[in-house]
């Protein structure tokens, strides 16, 4: 059996895409990587990580934080399958991070200083409205 990773990665190249997006300053890293993962899931896109980076521990993950990497992996799959292996959960977390954020580092740069962050707040609201009961 193989050993479980003890932390997220992200390929060495995407460090300095999460470190140049403004709004990520104030946000931890385990927080960054999340919001990258579902910016790339959103837009259905991933890629492979070629150069390996610890990113943060996964040890500090919140249960919820868990859930939402094993409803990405589940929804990727669609096979329940996939839960039995935790490495191959978090690898496709990190591809989809790895698009994510150069989704996100280009839109941001791209962006008039503050318009992605009222983007991103409009598209939240509009997902909580649909899906709220």
């Amino acid at each position: 059996m193989a050993k479980i990773q003890d932390r997220i990665y992200v390929d060495k190249r995407d460090r300095k895409l999460y470190d140049e997006i403004e709004f990520f300053k104030s946000r931890s890293r385990k927080e960054q990587f999340l919001l990258a993962m579902s910016y790339g899931f959103k837009n259905n896109i991933s890629k492979k990580i070629d150069k390996q980076e610890g990113f943060f521990l996964i040890k500090d993950m919140r249960p919820e934080d868990e859930a939402l990497i094993y409803s990405v992996a589940l929804k990727h799959y669609g096979k329940i399958e996939v839960l039995a292996n935790k490495n191959e959960i978090y690898q496709i977390a990190e591809e989809y991070a790895r698009a994510g954020i150069k989704l996100l580092h280009d839109e941001v740069i791209s962006s008039e200083f503050g318009s992605f962050d009222i983007k991103l707040e409009k598209e939240l609201s509009k997902i909580y409205d649909e899906n709220s009961i």
